[in-house]
């Protein structure tokens, strides 16, 4: 059961690995590979590897004060990518710096921006440490908070209804989005973004930590999963343990609806017939063709519910849930219609 926290910080903060927040560093430096942070980094952090040829026969050592070269070496130059870094920071602005080789190029790095006038801290532990960090805070916040998941297959009206909530000041968190699902909220498809599974927690962690534990969380899921990615066990217990709401609406309705959300993204019919013939699980050849022939003579709506029909719904299941599920059905996804069943979610609860 969720606790009765006033705050989350209690429970997950960066004090824990002796920094401070994250949000509150003027700049925070990640110092491993290109590699290692297109695969994961600290929110907001920016890459700048250290370059071992720059830094040849400096060597840096502690003291009382911080870091510095060791005596009889010269002060390290500010090298060229971390200059550029900190060109619009001011003296004493406070920086945070990790690396992944147990503080060796933090060092590196912490050494030319103390000397430079900035306030620097270097994450404890490193790498290594963070990672089991956000583990453990994925496994203690979903204790603490209440959480009403929002169900519906691919292209299920979802979007307009997370709008609304979003509007009227709910805490929301869209799984759909943090997966990368852009082009079909809730459907992983060529051309989408997903993050690897590691940068899917830590910004899993983030979000969870801004929430306010009085206040219920809407979770927006998908029916037909988060492509490769899975959900952290806690979370996805607590997921399926609470009081859910399955969205139903006509097919026509859903198919008008994906229409304006595909014009306002600036995405043709076409783009989609292409990314979904080119999908791992594509469909027959002869439906392609019929949607595009739809599609050529002016009929989009009729395309897109077709695909609705025969491609997305097939694919979506759900299962695995033990709390109360409630269903709530839409006759239309109009601004108006959506407007009036979130207020009277709201209202009750």
């Amino acid at each position: 059961m969720p606790t009765h926290l006033a705050s989350l910080d209690s429970l997950v903060h960066p004090h824990q690995m002796e920094v401070q927040e994250f949000a509150s560093y003027a700049l925070v430096i990640d110092a491993r590979s290109a590699e290692a942070y297109q695969e994961d980094r600290l929110p907001g952090a920016v890459n700048v590897p250290v370059a071992a040829p720059r830094l040849a026969g400096v060597q840096f050592t502690s003291t009382e004060r911080g870091i510095a070269a060791v005596a009889g070496e010269a002060a390290p130059a500010m090298p060229y990518p971390l200059a550029a870094q900190v060109e619009r920071l001011s003296a004493g602005d406070a920086v945070l710096v990790y690396c992944d080789r147990g503080g060796l190029d933090s060092l590196a790095w912490a050494g030319p921006l103390k000397v430079a006038g900035f306030r620097v801290d270097v994450l404890g532990g490193g790498w290594i440490n963070y990672r089991r960090w956000v583990s453990a805070g994925l496994e203690l916040l979903p204790r603490a908070l209440t959480f009403r998941p929002l169900l519906a297959p691919p292209a299920g009206g979802l979007c307009r209804v997370v709008d609304r909530l979003v509007q009227q000041g709910e805490q929301v968190i869209d799984l759909t989005a943090l997966a990368g699902q852009r082009l079909v909220p809730g459907l992983t498809l060529q051309g989408d973004t997903p993050p690897s599974q590691a940068a899917f927690e830590t910004a899993l962690l983030d979000a969870l930590r801004k929430l306010d534990p009085q206040r219920p969380v809407w979770m927006r899921m998908g029916l037909a999963g988060l492509g490769g990615l899975t959900l952290p066990p806690a979370l996805r217990d607590a997921l399926y343990r609470s009081i859910s709401t399955r969205l139903e609406v006509p097919l026509s309705a859903r198919a008008i609806a994906w229409s304006d959300r595909l014009q306002a993204m600036g995405t043709d019919i076409n783009t989609l017939l292409q990314v979904i013939s080119a999908s791992a699980m594509s469909p027959a050849t002869a439906s392609i063709e019929q949607w595009r022939s739809l599609t050529n003579a002016g009929k989009v709506t009729d395309a897109l519910t077709e695909i609705i029909a025969i491609y997305i719904d097939p694919r979506t299941e759900i299962s695995g849930w033990t709390g109360q599920l409630q269903v709530v059905r839409l006759a239309s996804l109009t601004t108006e219609a959506v407007a009036a069943e979130v207020d009277d979610w709201r209202r009750h609860g």
